[in-house]
């Protein structure tokens, strides 16, 4: 058939090949509200600048990351509140311990600080030490250089280690550290040799603090919501439903209008492309499927609709010398419709805007696939329709 040796034809048979291959080896992730799991909406104390709130979000990613929580999603929302999603088996209450503490550290001997948490080179994760349970961590030369000044001639005092204003550890300064050299191994021990669980999550939040250093503001936990997996499940159900009815309302409402199966078909199947084709770039780029999401997938199908409608009207009112001409009419339309909608949804995606970052991204992926792959090759195939059956 000579439509199947078409270029464009053959990128988007292309397209649709790889992207189930993607989802096949890859599957589709999806987000809290589809999946499963908590929210915890965080508040600060007061509101804090965009460069602040990036900061914060960047700290807080960091430290979730630090404790192997890379499946946690962080963003900010508006200038006083972060939002972090969890899955349904992370370890909540460890999580909340993470986030709530600024982690400003600072040790003291006899009133006078030693070092704080900048003068931290390295820090290895929660596990025993020679003193017990705790967490080692070596400070930089500088840092070094003052504990050994404030250091000097204090042996048998205490070390005093405070972690936003709280103590943490108070060991006894031994004679050997307090020789005027620089000692940069540290140690902040939480517990004997048998930690309790309320230990392990102490040394963590230590940890992370001690690895990513300190908020610039102080934030307390606004509200938890949960969701259950089955409610996910019901979510995911309930979307599948929504968009198998709107497709069924896109397919009578075209058919009513051409009443040509030989047109309708093809402007069915680049609709269910498209979908397929966002799914496998979600895939590709391990992108989380929430609802906003969806929302955003059935927008641009939406307008991929009224492009091959354009598309279709604009072949079937032309004679066959004219085609072209009104093809390229037909994609100047399709290209400035698409240019407004892409720079609509762009401030919602750098901006970060919560769950609205997913109605974008989603929307302008959609939208890209549109012009770059089914738009061309629908036209291709109407085209040959007409000439084939009018």
């Amino acid at each position: 058939m000579k439509l199947l040796k078409d270029s464009k034809v053959l990128i988007l048979i292309g397209c649709i090949i790889l992207s189930l291959l993607i989802i096949f080896f890859k599957g589709i992730s999806f987000g809290v509200d589809l999946s499963g799991g908590t929210v915890i909406v965080l508040k600060t104390d007061k509101p804090v600048s965009e460069q602040n709130m990036t900061v914060i979000t960047e700290i807080l990613a960091s430290r979730l990351n630090a404790n192997g929580l890379s499946d946690i999603t962080v963003y900010s929302r508006g200038n006083d509140e972060v939002v972090v999603e969890i899955p349904e088996d992370a370890d909540v209450e460890r999580i909340k311990k993470i986030l709530t503490q600024q982690g400003v550290f600072e040790a003291k001997i006899d009133n006078i600080t030693a070092y704080t948490g900048r003068d931290v080179a390295y820090v290895e994760e929660p596990g025993s030490t020679p003193s017990g349970y705790g967490v080692a961590f070596k400070l930089t030369p500088e840092g070094a250089e003052r504990f050994a000044k404030v250091a000097y001639g204090k042996g048998g005092h205490r070390v005093e280690l405070y972690m936003d204003g709280k103590l943490i550890s108070a060991p006894v300064l031994s004679p050997g550290l307090a020789d005027g050299r620089p000692h940069p191994d540290q140690i902040i021990t939480v517990a004997g040799s048998n930690p309790t669980k309320e230990d392990e999550d102490e040394a963590w939040a230590i940890y992370t603090a001690l690895k990513s250093g300190s908020l610039p503001v102080k934030l307390k936990i606004e509200y938890i919501s949960s969701i259950s997996p089955t409610l996910g499940q019901d979510f995911i159900k309930g979307a599948i439903i929504a968009g198998l009815f709107a497709f069924l309302a896109v397919g009578t409402v075209v058919a009513i209008r051409y009443k040509k199966p030989s047109i309708v078909i093809p402007i069915l199947i680049t609709c269910a492309s498209e979908i397929l084709i966002i799914l496998g770039v979600a895939s590709a780029i391990s992108w989380k499927l929430d609802l906003a999401s969806i929302a955003g997938i059935i927008a641009s199908v939406g307008t991929g609709v009224d492009d091959q409608i354009v598309i279709s009207d604009e072949t079937l009112s032309q004679e066959s010398k004219r085609v072209k001409r009104s093809i390229k009419r037909a994609f100047f339309i399709i290209f400035a419709a698409a240019g407004t909608t892409i720079a609509a949804m762009l401030p919602l995606f750098v901006m970060s805007i919560g769950m609205l970052k997913g109605f974008a991204i989603t929307t302008i992926i959609g939208v890209l696939i549109g012009i770059l792959i089914t738009r061309p090759a629908f036209a291709r195939i109407i085209q040959y329709v007409v000439k084939k059956d009018f």
